[in-house]
C-alpha cells in the first residue's frame, strides 16, 4: 500500500473539514435551508475538486466512466456559489427552469468526452486515460479552456450582483450594517484569489513545469484548508450571516429607465418633485422617523402616503442620496444636537448612537465622521472646549 504523501494528509484534512460543516449547515436551524443545501453541495464539489482521492482511488480502477463524471462535477463549483449568492442576497428566492442554464459547461464538457471516452467500451477508457501524456488530448484542452472560461464568466456575474446587492441596500434600508454584503464580498473575493492560484497550477500543468506545477498544487489545498477552517470558524460565530432583500427591489437607475422609456433619458425634477422634497423634510424634522434603527424606505413611503418607487427616486435620484446617506444626515444632526447639550452631558456615546437610530457604534462613528470630519468623542470635546473658552 502506497505512503501517505503530505499533498494526500492535506487534502484528507480538507474533506474532513468540509463534511464537518456540511453536517453544521444541514442541521442548523435557519429559515433558508435552500441556502444551506445550495452551499453544501458546493463544499461537496470543491472538496472532491481540491483532492479527487476518492475517485483517483475507488472509482477509476473499476469504473473510469464514473470516475471522469465525478470529476466533471466541477463544471457545477461556479454556478453552485453563484445561486448561492442569489440564495442569501434575495429572501424569496427558488429554483427556476432558468437555472438550468448553469448545466451548459457540463453539458459541453460531456460532449467533448463523449465520442472518444464515455461511448467506448472498459478498455479503450483506460487507454485514452494511460495515453502517453494525458494533457495532450484535444479533449482534455478543450475541457480545461471551458472550464477557465466559465470560472471568468462566473465570477463577473457574481461581482456584479454583489455590487447590486449593495446598491439596493443603501437606496432601500437605513442601516445597511444589518446586512452583512462585506462578507458576501469578502467570501468571493477569497474564492477568486484560490482559483487565479488553481490557474497558474494548470498552466505549469500544460507547460510541463513539474517542479513549479508541485509547488502551486501544494499552495492551491493550503489556501484552500485556510479557506475553509476561516468559512467554518464563520460560520459558526454567525450561523445566520445574510438578510435577504426581495427579488421585487429594483435600482432607481432601472425605475428611471422605465418611467423614461418613452421619453428622454434624463430625470429631470419638476414642480410636484420639489413640493415632495420640502415635504419630506418636514416630515423627517416634525415626526423624526429616522429614530427607528430599522426604517426603510417602504415604511417612510407608507407614514407619507407616496409609492415607495416615486419615493426612491426622489431621494435616491433627484436629491442625489442614497437612503441611507439621507437618512443618517438626520440622525447625525440629531447625534450633534444631542452631544451639543450640556444636560446630557453624562449621555455616553454607545447611549447616543442608540437614541439617534443606529445600532453598531462601528456604522455611528464613521457616518459622523463622514459628516463633521471628527470623532463623536473629538466633537464632543470641541463643543466643551468653546464652552469653557
Amino acid at each position: 500500500m502506497e505512503s501517505l504523501s503530505f499533498d494526500n494528509f492535506i487534502s484528507l484534512i480538507l474533506v474532513f473539514v468540509s463534511w464537518l460543516l456540511i453536517a453544521f449547515l444541514l442541521t442548523a436551524k435557519t429559515k433558508n435551508k435552500t441556502s444551506n443545501i445550495i452551499l453544501s453541495l458546493f463544499l461537496l464539489v470543491n472538496a472532491q475538486d481540491s483532492s479527487g482521492l476518492f475517485a483517483s482511488y475507488f472509482v477509476y480502477p473499476h469504473h473510469p466512466g464514473w470516475g471522469m463524471m465525478i470529476n466533471s462535477t466541477v463544471d457545477f463549483k461556479m454556478p453552485l456559489l453563484f445561486l448561492y449568492i442569489q440564495s442569501v442576497v434575495y429572501s424569496d428566492f427558488k429554483f427556476k427552469k432558468i437555472h438550468l442554464f448553469h448545466l451548459t459547461a457540463w453539458i459541453l464538457n460531456t460532449i467533448v468526452l463523449f465520442p472518444r471516452f464515455y461511448a467506448v467500451d472498459f478498455d479503450e477508457k483506460w487507454a485514452f486515460l494511460s495515453a502517453i501524456d494525458f494533457r495532450e488530448t484535444i479533449e482534455i484542452r478543450l475541457s480545461y479552456i471551458i472550464v477557465h472560461i466559465q470560472i471568468l464568466v462566473y465570477f463577473v456575474m457574481s461581482f456584479m450582483l454583489i455590487k447590486k446587492y449593495k446598491t439596493l441596500l443603501l437606496e432601500n434600508y437605513s442601516n445597511a450594517s444589518l446586512f452583512n454584503y462585506k462578507w458576501l464580498f469578502q467570501l468571493v473575493f477569497l474564492f477568486a484569489f484560490i482559483a487565479l492560484v488553481a490557474t497558474i497550477k494548470n498552466m505549469f500543468l500544460f507547460l510541463h513545469l513539474e517542479a513549479f506545477l508541485h509547488f502551486t498544487q501544494l499552495t492551491v489545498s493550503l489556501i484552500a484548508l485556510g479557506f475553509m477552517c476561516w468559512f467554518v470558524l464563520k460560520a459558526m460565530h454567525s450561523p445566520e450571516i445574510f438578510r435577504g432583500i426581495n427579488t421585487n427591489l429594483q435600482l432607481v437607475k432601472e425605475l428611471i429607465t422605465k418611467d423614461k422609456s418613452s421619453e428622454t433619458s434624463t430625470y429631470a425634477t419638476n414642480e410636484n418633485d420639489i413640493e415632495e422634497i420640502v415635504e419630506l423634510k418636514k416630515h423627517m424634522l416634525k415626526e423624526e422617523p429616522y429614530l427607528d434603527a430599522s426604517l426603510t424606505i417602504d415604511d417612510l413611503s407608507k407614514q407619507m402616503d407616496i409609492p415607495t418607487k416615486d419615493l426612491s427616486i426622489l431621494i435616491n435620484h433627484n436629491l442625489n442620496q442614497h437612503f441611507f446617506d439621507f437618512v443618517n444626515g438626520y440622525r447625525i444632526r440629531k447625534a450633534m444636537e444631542i452631544l451639543q447639550n450640556p444636560e446630557k452631558s453624562d449621555l455616553t456615546i454607545l447611549e447616543i448612537l442608540y437614541e439617534v437610530g443606529f445600532n453598531s457604534k462601528s456604522s455611528f462613528n464613521t457616518a459622523f465622521k463622514k459628516h463633521t470630519k471628527l470623532t463623536p468623542t473629538q466633537y464632543r470635546e470641541s463643543v466643551s472646549n468653546r464652552i469653557a473658552s
